[in-house]
């Protein structure tokens, strides 16, 4: 249900963008979601179309998302990797006594629109 106010502030930053950029009509939205995050973009996708429907700049806009892989630091030789688990043993040094460095949920990458 976290999907439902994920996509209030989403809308609230469009709505930002729109009145300082003068936008008259969002056709695409892209977004970027980290792969620890616990979103479902479809679910982001349906309280969109709702909230969103009777609006003749936001309504009928594309929402796009792109997966992110999860990006490792070690916190012992700095090195930073991609890693397919959460709990990852660096590739450079061994050690594990890594972090996750993309921690942000979801981020708009861009905006397209008129």
């Amino acid at each position: 249900m976290h999907e439902y106010s994920i996509t209030i502030s989403i809308i609230e930053i469009l709505r930002e963008l729109i009145s300082e950029k003068k936008i008259s009509k969002i056709e695409k939205v892209n977004f970027e979601i980290s792969p620890v995050a616990h979103i479902e973009p479809g679910s982001i996708e349906f309280y969109f179309e709702c909230l969103t429907s009777e609006d003749p700049v936001l309504g009928n806009a594309k929402l796009l998302f792109n997966t992110q892989k999860t990006m490792v630091s070690c916190m012992d030789c700095k090195e930073i990797f991609e890693s397919e688990k959460i709990s990852a043993v660096c590739p450079r040094c061994g050690g594990s006594n890594t972090k996750i460095v993309n921690t942000d949920d979801i981020r708009i990458v861009s905006v397209e629109g008129s």
